[in-house]
C-alpha cells in the first residue's frame, strides 16, 4: 500500500519518548479525560466501541481500554510506520490499523463507534476538520467525540524550553478554532474545557510523580476561579453526532 504522507507524521524518536515519565503522564491524563467525558454524556457503558485517531504506539488506547474495564472494541488508526512498528502485543479486542485519519481505512466501518478520540492529533494535520468529518462518519448516532489540542501560547513556551517537539505541529488551534472545526464537521452539543494546569503539568518533567486523576481534579478546582485560565496548557472539546 502506498502510504499517504503529510507534515506532522511522528517518528522513532517520538515513539521512544512515549515511555518517559512526563509523556506517560500526559497520555494517561488524556485517556482519563476522554473516558470521563464519555461517561458524563453516555453513562457507565459496559462494553463501548472506541476509535482513536492518531493512535501512535497504542499506549493511550490501551489506557482507555483499562479505564473502561477492558470489555468492548478498541480500534486505532496511525499513519507513521515507525510508530506502528513500536506497538506492543495487543489484547484480542484491540486493533491498530495503518492509515490516514483524514481518509480512514476500510477496516473502520461507518456508524460503528460510541466514542472517537483525537487526542493531541489535530494540530499535526493539514486539514483537521476533514479528520473530524471522518470521525463523524465513524460514530453511531449520538456517539461522542473527544478531541484535545495544546494551548498555542504554552506550546510555544514548551517548545522554546525543549519540553515538546513543536516542529511537528502544522496548526495553531485555540478555542475558537476548535469550536469552528467541530461545528463545521457537523457535531452538536459542544462543550469546551481547559486541562493540565501548568504548575502541576510541569512536575513530571521534574521527575515528580503526579496521579492523573488528582491532576484532573485540580484542573476542575482551578477552572472554577477563571482568573487562572491562562495557566492551562491543554484544551479539550467534547461533542456528539446528531442522533
Amino acid at each position: 500500500m502506498t502510504e499517504p504522507m503529510h507534515d506532522g507524521v511522528m517518528d522513532r524518536e517520538y515513539a521512544a519518548g512515549r515511555k518517559k515519565g512526563h509523556l506517560k503522564f500526559r497520555y494517561r491524563v488524556r485517556a482519563m479525560l476522554a473516558v470521563d467525558a464519555f461517561r458524563e454524556r453516555r453513562g457507565d457503558q459496559g462494553s463501548p466501541s472506541v476509535l482513536e485517531l492518531g493512535a501512535a504506539d497504542g499506549l493511550t488506547l490501551l489506557a482507555i481500554r483499562e479505564l473502561f474495564g477492558k470489555a468492548g472494541r478498541f480500534d486505532g488508526v496511525e499513519l507513521s510506520a515507525e510508530l506502528l512498528a513500536s506497538v506492543p502485543k495487543l489484547p484480542d479486542n484491540v486493533s491498530i490499523y495503518p492509515g490516514d485519519v483524514m481518509a480512514l481505512p476500510p477496516e473502520i466501518p461507518e456508524g460503528t463507534y460510541d466514542l472517537v478520540t483525537a487526542l493531541a492529533v489535530l494540530e499535526h494535520l493539514p486539514d483537521p476538520e476533514q479528520a473530524l468529518r471522518e470521525a463523524l462518519r465513524a460514530l453511531k448516532p449520538g456517539g461522542v467525540l473527544v478531541a484535545t489540542a495544546p494551548n498555542p501560547l504554552w506550546d510555544h513556551v514548551a517548545g522554546r524550553l525543549g519540553m515538546v517537539a513543536d516542529e511537528h505541529h502544522a496548526q495553531e488551534i485555540d478555542e475558537a478554532v476548535l469550536r469552528r472545526i467541530v461545528a463545521g464537521a457537523g457535531f452538536q452539543h459542544v462543550k469546551f474545557r481547559r486541562f493540565m494546569w501548568a504548575p502541576v503539568g510541569v512536575l513530571p518533567y521534574l521527575r515528580v510523580n503526579v496521579d492523573p486523576a488528582r491532576s484532573l481534579k485540580i484542573d476542575r478546582m482551578i477552572a472554577k476561579l477563571r482568573v487562572f485560565n491562562f495557566g492551562f496548557v491543554n484544551q479539550c472539546i467534547v461533542a456528539q453526532k446528531p442522533g
